[in-house]
């Protein structure tokens, strides 16, 4: 069966054409042993022409490919649920890079894969691209990554409510005490302002891979720092907020992360990049420890949709 490769990029592999839906969801049974094996080696396949357009046809073929949903924890970018575990990838605006990052990698337990699927493409830019996590330590500073390996990195977020989700969305429940027993759980400090929510975690900042034993850079450190940020956006952030932004980074003695340490985490993120441009019936499996994902900005109308599974535990990827 014919994959195309495209050398340091994402392996696409053409469906055979004319397939029922249920013709489709059988065949991805029937080579699935075959999709582990190539997103082992390469960490993400798009598979090109499947014949669905709903939601709902999407989640026939995704229970095909995942062997168990991981849910979707402390929601932190805006995103529409069509139902069974399938959500829209983002509903940030069309004009907002969205930076390469590992989904989840602040909590205890996130997917070990994601599958993402196409709808509608947009008429330009929009391509999920992705980027290789095992290479990341190898581009930044020794002395930058031995600090982050050693201590860990902190999240500091501040869910005032008017810029970016409420406690409410993010957590899924208007009970503050149910927010209190997940915190507990998860190992979440949390501090109540009225009826802001401040929470502080403290994570590690690299994994191993459960399957391959592979090193990935795996964090949101660059990704919420505000010198990712435009410098408009933080200034006007910094004028409503003071220093309690919506999102803040630390290495895990408290130190905030630096500009110049952010400016070298997103340069070693653009070494990394690749990309495919989407067609309707694409589906693609991403290995979300392997590999980090971001979104281009785009013109026209896009619904690219996502689900994840095969959650794993963070206590599995101690290094």
């Amino acid at each position: 069966m014919r994959t195309d490769f495209v050398p340091n990029g994402i392996p696409v592999r053409p469906v055979p054409q004319n397939l029922s839906l249920e013709g489709a969801a059988d065949w991805l049974s029937e080579h699935l042993d075959e999709l582990r094996e190539l997103r082992t080696e390469r960490g993400s396949v798009m598979l090109r022409g499947l014949p669905f357009s709903t939601a709902d046809e999407f989640a026939l073929l995704r229970d095909r490919i995942i062997g168990r949903p991981a849910d979707y924890v402390e929601k932190a970018t805006p995103r529409s649920a069509y139902g069974r575990g399938v959500f829209t990838a983002t509903d940030v605006p069309a004009r907002r890079r969205i930076r390469l990052h590992n989904e989840n990698s602040y909590a205890l337990s996130y997917p070990g894969l994601l599958v993402f699927a196409c709808l509608t493409a947009p008429t330009a830019g929009g391509e999920t691209f992705l980027g290789d996590s095992r290479a990341m330590a190898d581009l930044l500073p020794e002395d930058m990554v031995a600090r982050f390996r050693e201590q860990g990195w902190k999240l500091v977020r501040n869910y005032w409510g008017h810029f970016g989700l409420t406690w409410q969305e993010a957590f899924g429940t208007e009970d503050r005490g149910e927010v209190e027993r997940y915190a507990q759980a998860q190992q979440l400090t949390t501090e109540w302002h009225g009826d802001r929510l401040t929470t502080t975690q403290l994570r590690s900042a690299l994994v191993r891979h459960p399957g391959t034993g592979d090193t990935s850079w795996f964090n949101h450190v660059a990704f919420w720092s505000e010198w990712t940020l435009e410098e408009s956006v933080r200034e006007f952030l910094r004028g409503e907020c003071g220093e309690d932004l919506p999102f803040r980074t630390f290495y895990g003695d408290g130190e905030p992360v630096g500009r110049s340490e952010i400016e070298q985490i997103n340069a070693a993120y653009e070494q990394v990049r690749m990309a495919e441009r989407w067609q309707p019936g694409d589906i693609m499996l991403v290995d979300n420890i392997r590999l980090a994902h971001g979104r281009e900005p785009f013109e026209g109308d896009r619904e690219v949709l996502v689900a994840m599974g095969d959650p794993v535990e963070r206590k599995e990827c101690e290094l």
